[in-house]
């Protein structure tokens, strides 16, 4: 059985780009009263012996419906320091005549000076931000926002790659040009917006400075149902900033709630330039492919009503493959494990799946599998199917295996054994597909989309041998999953900005890639790191036998007993909304539309093979959800 938690599927880009989800402060409760949770770990596994060694740690705190549970990320002996260039480099970009056109929004994820745009928020404000169609059918930057305090709403647009280490960014000298300009209208009369702008130094402390209201740079005043034209002179940024060293546009919600659509931003040298017009727009033709993974294969089986449901389901939503969960038993037998299942009700299945044009993929996983003492079971799981789809007719017969195994949940996978599991899970999967090559079947496995990222320290997360782990695993297999388990389309923390990497290197290789959506309930998450000295919460390391030590979590400024262990301080706090990574919350209209807008930049990647989605119960009730509630 799956268990993907929420910690683990985002936690490198939470600590990588924490204000990518929105920052927080005070207790992570925001509902109840907080309350100290713990758990334990052992130091030997971070490399470390004792309580006294330790000087950095990251957590999560997942807010579950049956309590909160502390989960550990990092074990540090001390925080590792970014490395920043001695002096911020800068550019000058390529512009013809009076314009350097930023962003017209049509041609992608990323403007022309490499960097992304991303919304961010307070509780119990809220905002989003994607690529739409404004109401006249011009497609624009959408942001929508409900602002209320004591929260916050806003986005940014940054004008530098800040996915680049700090060593490599280059930022905007904005100084031949004297105007920025861009079109800007509202869905209503009374959208108010502030703008605001960061260099390099503002955009080192995650803060920025005022421009002014947007209405002061309005034809009209304000922002109204009609597109206007916001011209801001340079020369009103405010003296704190370095106009060679420009780093974002940052934009507030000032009140009430509503939607602005923005296009065309530019820098100009003069007022009143032509900008130049967008080039058409390119019509894509959806793939036909569509896969969900199924878990619950035990109750289908034997189950004609539930099967003829499942067969109906898939015709109505296109799906064209299932990843099946194979419903074996395992038999310890003298001379090793022997995979036991239900042959007959299982073809039964497969036979009317079949029936409906629905390829089967048979499915299994666990972290420990990535593990050498685990090996020899996932063989004899691979040759199961085998013998499986010999003794079967060729409507009844599996057309590919997949794992979805996860080494990355294993308690010890963070820290110095790392290296170590990498290379044993990357065993396994050279060992299963040469075996199920052998039998003609498609081998597939699900990776989360941060193999090939780096964390906050621009460490890389899963690399060997100077390659990302994504890339040695795409090597291997037929086709990836890959968990791309966001709400949003566009922006810096969108589905499409963390699958561009792996579709580019497969289709370099030749290999097939399915974007992955959740669907399933998760809980919010809060993010907290903690370091000597001060802070608004603690977290106790008290010492148990040998290296193993109990994290005790301390939300409030009570005192704590430390003759046994060390104490550690607050230093970020970050709040991760489940309804940033999946849809349960949602409707199927949300998570159609993000599949559009997604599938628009992904078809350009001949790897791109479609969508598939996390999992056929919780997709099922999101559909009876929408059927009860059209509207």
């Amino acid at each position: 059985m799956r268990k993907a938690f929420l910690c683990a599927i985002c936690f490198s880009l939470v600590l990588a780009f924490p204000f990518l989800i929105g920052h927080s402060s005070g207790h992570v409760h925001h509902n109840q009263t907080p309350v100290t949770v713990t758990c334990e770990t052992d130091l030997a596994l971070w490399g470390l012996a004792d309580p006294s060694d330790v000087g950095y740690i990251s957590v999560g705190i997942l807010h579950k419906k049956s309590g909160d549970e502390l989960v550990v990320y990092d074990i540090r002996k001390k925080r590792p320091v970014v490395k920043q260039p001695p002096k911020p480099r800068s550019r000058i970009p390529p512009f013809q005549g009076d314009v350097f056109l930023l962003d017209d929004f049509r041609q992608g994820n990323v403007n022309r000076l490499g960097g992304y745009f991303n919304g961010f928020f307070k509780s119990p404000s809220l905002s989003s931000i994607t690529i739409d169609k404004a109401p006249d059918s011009l497609q624009s930057l959408c942001f929508s926002y409900e602002q209320k305090l004591p929260g916050f709403s806003g986005f940014w647009i940054h004008l530098f790659d800040f996915k680049a280490p700090p060593t490599e960014r280059a930022f905007l000298d904005s100084t031949p040009f004297r105007y920025l300009t861009f079109s800007i209208r509202g869905e209503e009369d009374s959208e108010k917006l502030t703008l605001q702008v960061a260099d390099y130094s503002w955009e080192k402390k995650e803060d920025s400075l005022e421009v002014g209201d947007l209405g002061r740079f309005l034809p009209r005043g304000k922002i109204e149902k009609d597109w206007q034209p916001t011209w801001v002179p340079l020369e009103n940024f405010p003296d704190g900033i370095n106009r060679k060293e420009l780093a974002s546009l940052v934009f507030l919600a000032r009140s009430g709630r509503g939607r602005v659509y923005i296009r065309d931003i530019a820098f100009t040298t003069r007022k009143e330039v032509r900008i130049p017009p967008p080039p058409p727009e390119h019509a894509f033709k959806p793939s036909p492919h569509r896969a969900m993974w199924l878990w619950e294969t035990k109750a289908l089986l034997g189950n004609d009503l539930e099967q003829d449901q499942l067969v109906d389901f898939c015709r109505k939503n296109g799906m064209t493959e299932i990843f099946l969960q194979l419903p074996y038993e395992v038999e310890e037998k003298d001379d090793g494990r022997k995979i036991i299942w239900d042959t007959s009700k299982v073809k039964t299945l497969l036979s009317k799946l079949h029936g409906a044009a629905i390829k089967v993929h048979a499915l299994d996983g666990d972290p420990r599998y990535a593990l050498r003492e685990w090996h020899d079971h996932v063989v004899a799981i691979i040759q199961s199917v085998i013998q499986f789809n010999e003794s079967a007719q060729p409507d009844e017969r599996f057309d590919g295996l997949r794992f979805d195994n996860e080494p990355y949940l294993l308690p010890h996978f963070a820290g110095i054994q790392k290296e170590s599991i990498l290379r044993q899970y990357l065993d396994l999967l050279r060992i299963s597909k040469e075996i199920a090559g052998s039998a003609n079947l498609e081998f597939g496995v699900d990776i989360p989309f941060w193999f090939d990222q780096k964390n906050e320290f621009f460490e890389p997360i899963t690399e060997l041998e100077g390659r990302p782990l994504t890339e040695h695993v795409i090597d291997v297999v037929d086709n990836i999953g890959i968990m791309d388990y966001r709400t949003e389309a566009y922006g810096a923390d969108g589905v499409i900005a963390h699958a561009l990497g792996e579709l580019q290197y497969a289709a370099k290789v030749g290999k097939k890639i399915f974007i992955g959506l959740e669907t399933t309930a998760l809980p919010d998450e809060t993010i907290l790191e903690f370091g000597r000295g001060r802070g608004a919460s603690k977290i106790l390391l008290e010492k148990l036998e040998g290296t193993r030590i109990l994290l005790r979590w301390i939300p409030d400024a009570t005192a704590a007993d430390i003759e046994n262990g060390a104490l550690l301080y607050q230093k970020k706090q970050t709040f991760v909304p489940a309804g940033k990574l999946t849809f349960a919350e949602k409707s199927i209209s949300e998570l159609t539309e993000v599949m559009e807008k997604a599938e628009s930049e992904f078809n350009k990647f001949p790897s791109f093979y479609g969508f598939v989605i996390h999992a056929y119960k919780s997709l099922r009730l999101l559909q009876k959800k929408q059927e009860r509630n059209p509207h």
